[in-house]
């Protein structure tokens, strides 16, 4: 069994002695050789680019031996399908610069603007073919946190939802069906499952997740024909919800147990070291790694951090904990 079988047959709820491991933000900023890309290209021309992010996403599966790869892009890119201008600045979070949230309901998108994302993946497929390939997307809601803007721990978006509600739902509606469309593009183009990104939808109170979250998350999920991934952080207070989605894996951050999330759920679970301990001694990162394969030696789990790997990450660390997941027994 090769090492796209054992991820995807596990995110499909098979136990093995062997934990398949990524990392999320694996092909970016504490990799020597994309640091060096970058000197090169700005970072939206090295998404839209196929031929940079193809060579982007295979960095990890060369450098580290990672047991999956995920295709190099960023959540916010589904928009340009809107005509959005996306502005990346060093530092700052992402921001769309002239698409209002409300105006995206009358906006047909085109999604012909994004086959760069499929000629990303078709030559990613042709280089790589044992290891398996992640697309993914942001759910509706968090990209929906980016349209209203990302300050202020997103009050804006929270505020509309008490005000606004039918137009927020409607919002979310036209989200969610621009999410089908990308994830659909980027399975016909030969991903080999998808990762739907939830980031923000922990900072919503549990009715409000129910009523405006959860039915476009489950539209989505039922949606996708490959072995899929759901990811959200802090996310114990809905977590009751949250096991209801036809998602065949769940990843969570450092602040779940995922011994319990699979009982409650029988689902795959994903995660959770913390990714900071990256940048502790290894003899920490040894026993806190270690202890978690202990505890899920017996569930299906995808060993991931619980959250995107830090840039001050030093890449033989990274390597260190790869082979070290590899290499226990």
């Amino acid at each position: 069994m090769n090492n796209k079988e054992l991820f995807l047959n596990t995110i499909k709820g098979k136990v093995y002695d062997k934990k398949p491991i990524w990392f999320m933000r694996q092909a970016g900023r504490f990799l020597k050789s994309y640091r060096t890309l970058r000197e090169q290209y700005d970072f939206l021309t090295m998404c839209t680019t196929p031929e940079l992010a193809a060579k982007v996403t295979i960095l990890p599966k060369n450098e580290l031996d990672v047991d999956a790869m995920i295709l190099f892009s960023d959540i916010l890119i589904p928009l340009i399908a809107l005509n959005a201008k996306i502005s990346y600045k060093n530092g700052v979070s992402p921001s769309v610069e002239n698409l209002n949230p409300e105006d995206i309901t009358t906006i047909t998108p085109d999604i012909n603007k994004l086959n760069f994302i499929s000629n990303s993946i078709k030559l990613i497929k042709n280089e790589i073919k044992d290891t398996a390939l992640i697309g993914f997307a942001a759910a509706p809601f968090t990209l929906g946190c980016y349209l209203f803007g990302s300050g202020g721990d997103f009050f804006k978006i929270r505020s509309f939802i008490y005000d606004k509600p039918k137009e927020f739902l409607k919002i979310m509606d036209s989200l969610s069906q621009l999410t089908i469309k990308y994830l659909n593009m980027q399975i016909e183009a030969g991903v080999d499952a998808i990762q739907l990104f939830d980031s923000w939808a922990g900072i919503v109170p549990y009715d409000i997740y129910e009523t405006f979250i959860f039915p476009f998350n489950q539209e989505i999920a039922k949606s996708i024909t490959t072995p899929s991934i759901y990811y959200i952080k802090n996310s114990a207070h809905i977590n009751d919800i949250i096991i209801k989605l036809d998602f065949d894996c769940l990843s969570v951050d450092w602040r779940q147990d995922l011994v319990d999330l699979h009982k409650k759920s029988s689902k795959c679970v994903q995660g959770n070291i913390d990714n900071t301990l990256l940048l502790a001694n290894r003899n920490v990162l040894k026993d806190k790694t270690e202890a978690l394969l202990r505890k899920t030696k017996n569930i299906p789990h995808i060993f991931n951090l619980g959250h995107g790997i830090l840039p001050q990450t030093d890449e033989d660390t990274a390597k260190y904990l790869v082979d070290l997941v590899h290499s226990f027994n």
